[in-house]
């Protein structure tokens, strides 16, 4: 009976099917809750990445409906907000003024790159990877110590493409868990790389290894884009945190935190 927070619809602009599709899903997955959070950037004004901001009503309507509408699985209403250091006042402004019951923070931009558009792959070729990973990380970090957040997102992403630094990682693992230890932000485990060519979990075992030692809560995340990924790669996660030696994961109503066993 797990716990997908990491659900996208089509009002994000890059994804399909509506809240009650993605509902049905999880209830043949067998899941307990789904939890929806589409986009919110408000660095970048492409349609193709987020909702407008203008659409955030018509979001959370559609979400609200899906709760009025069924019972199991419970449904709740999230958002995935982009940090960007210079729109930190307007994502306190949004988010002090919406009632969610949980914020997803995420870094999906590095000097105006888009790091995970399959589309602007060639760059990687071309970049720095290992100054690239430590602006990355820094972001990150950053995002969680401005508190605005209450699950970091896909802590690893950068690695999406395969592309990573020669060096060892696990000092830039250690700053980033303890950033989140400070700021008291939970970890997404996320399957969505399990379906891109890193073909492996954000974040890593090393990342999450790490984040058992120093207690750091975790919750789970397909970060799907159509109804049938809702839950995939759970099995996989599931071992891979037992083995590490979580035995729960967070839950979230109102912004407020609660835990539920890894059955």
């Amino acid at each position: 009976m797990l716990v997908d927070y990491h659900v996208h619809t089509r009002l994000c602009g890059h994804a399909q099917g509506a809240p009650e599709e993605y509902v049905k899903a999880a209830a043949e997955r067998g899941l307990r809750e789904i939890g929806f959070s589409d986009h919110l950037i408000f660095h970048l004004d492409n349609r193709e990445y987020s909702m407008p901001l203008s659409q955030l009503p018509e979001y959370i309507e559609a979400v609200r409906e899906a709760q009025a509408r069924f019972t199991k699985p419970q449904v709740k209403l999230g958002v995935e907000v982009d940090y960007s250091p210079d729109v930190v006042e307007a994502i306190d402004d949004t988010l002090s003024e919406t009632r969610l019951d949980y914020v997803l923070g995420s870094v999906h931009t590095v000097h105006g790159w888009v790091i995970d558009d399959e589309r602007y792959i060639a760059r990687y070729q071309s970049e720095d990877i290992e100054s690239l990973w430590e602006e990355y990380f820094r972001l990150v970090q950053e995002a969680a110590r401005t508190r605005l957040f209450d699950v970091m997102a896909h802590p690893d992403l950068v690695k999406k493409f395969g592309y990573r630094p020669r060096k060892d990682l696990s000092g830039l693992y250690a700053e980033t868990v303890d950033a989140f230890k400070q700021a008291g932000v939970c970890v997404e485990v996320n399957t969505a790389g399990l379906r891109k060519p890193v073909r492996e979990i954000y974040p890593s075992g090393a990342f999450l290894n790490l984040c058992r030692e120093e207690r750091l809560p975790v919750t789970l995340g397909s970060d799907a884009h159509q109804p049938n990924e809702v839950g995939e790669g759970f099995e996989f996660a599931l071992s891979m945190l037992k083995a590490i030696g979580y035995k729960e994961a967070v839950t979230f109503s109102g912004r407020a935190r609660a835990s539920t066993a890894l059955l």
